[in-house]
């Protein structure tokens, strides 16, 4: 499913210069427009649906959810109008928050003890869609399909997907006779437990180095090195594979140490390398600084998202909803660092992407304390007792 939504999400986008052609648009509806409305629809609706996605409701709604995916793809790639694609990329955007997130909680669930190692693979296959993004949009055109022989393809594989889906169990393993929840139930648990808010507020900085990086680090290339289109791509194109590079190893790692220790070293690795990217003064150095930063940033949503699960592991739901929930706060980080960029300058603005790492950082120290704390905790009483 993270594939298949990362595909989708990166195929739109570039193919916004066809989109452009076909629809006679501005490029800040090409582009800009198609980005918003992907998340505008999600952010009222998705931490209500999620807030009720418990017990006998969750494998319906997930089903669901797949089910529209799949829909709203095929749907926009025989849009007739650019009006009509928006409402089915804004249906898209709703459906892929529920049908995403609950395979995500389910796939946790049913992996007691390993969320680490599973969020580290939905992270890869994550990475693996938007490196493929472009070149399925190329291999569609070339063929003469355009941007909806991509869509087309895949609506497809989602739609395989939620078949598949259909004999997947519920999140938390056999949840047909769990009691329903209200929506007010469900918030009432989120704010009562303060390391799940705790663990979904700093994994909102995650959306730093993400599409954001992307954005501003291409106009902080041009400006400190003069690269070219290629040559930033190619810089750009080194954190993905860095960040490849990352998951495989945090799957293969994730078991070996403890959360607070990677949480740790990922930060601060990150942090290191980072700063370095930002005094290179060559491609090479360049290329070789922020792919090795894309390899410890690949950690930290796996690691933070797993936290999150852990703090209130019977109820999934509940994690999915505080996560949407916080989610808005994403929505603007991209407006801060630029009024950053417009102010103190671009320099300035690519600094503030360390509070990602930094924010990790602080997050292992509290992981090391909530460790020993349990560590020293006194045995349960026997049942002899």
């Amino acid at each position: 499913m993270a594939f298949t939504d990362e595909l989708v999400t990166g195929v739109v986008p570039a193919g916004a210069p066809e989109l452009l052609s076909t629809f006679e648009l501005t490029p800040a509806r090409a582009a800009g427009w198609t980005l918003v409305a992907f998340q505008v629809l999600g952010a009222v609706l998705e931490p209500p649906l999620l807030a009720l996605a418990h017990g006998r409701r969750e494998r319906r709604m997930r089903s669901a959810g797949l089910w529209l995916m799949a829909l709203t793809m095929l749907a926009a790639a025989l849009a007739p109008s650019y009006w009509l694609l928006l409402v089915a990329l804004m249906l898209y955007g709703l459906a892929s928050g529920l049908g995403v997130n609950l395979a995500q909680a389910a796939l946790v669930s049913g992996n007691p003890g390993r969320s680490e190692v599973v969020l580290a693979r939905w992270s890869l296959l994550g990475l693996i869609g938007d490196l493929l993004a472009p070149a399925a949009l190329a291999v569609s055109v070339a063929l003469g399909l355009g941007w909806r022989g991509a869509l087309l393809a895949v609506g497809a594989l989602a739609t395989v997907q939620a078949l598949a889906a259909l004999r997947a169990p519920g999140a938390g393993g056999d949840t047909s006779q769990a009691p329903d929840v209200t929506v007010r139930e469900s918030l009432r648990a989120i704010v009562r437990s303060r390391p799940l808010l705790a663990w979904s507020l700093v994994t909102v900085l995650c959306g730093l180095m993400d599409e954001v990086l992307v954005a501003f680090g291409a106009l902080s290339l041009s400006e400190r090195l003069g690269t070219d289109a290629t040559g930033r791509a190619a810089i750009l194109s080194a954190w993905v594979l860095g960040g490849l590079l990352g998951s495989v190893l945090l799957e293969r790692l994730a078991s070996r140490f403890r959360p607070s220790t990677l949480l740790a070293v990922s930060g601060l690795g990150c942090a290191a390398a980072y700063s370095a990217w930002l005094a290179a003064s060559t491609w090479l150095t360049s290329a070789v600084t922020l792919g090795v930063a894309g390899v410890f940033a690949a950690a930290h949503y796996p690691l933070l998202r797993a936290r999150a699960f852990a703090a209130m592991p019977e109820r999934p739901n509940v994690v999915l909803a505080a996560g949407s929930l916080f989610s808005a706060l994403e929505l603007t980080l991209p407006l801060l660092v630029g009024a950053v960029a417009d102010g103190p300058g671009l320099f300035a603005a690519m600094l503030v992407l360390l509070a990602q790492p930094l924010g990790v950082v602080l997050a292992a120290a509290a992981a090391h304390r909530g460790e020993r704390a349990r560590a020293g905790a006194p045995p349960p009483p026997s049942a002899e007792g």
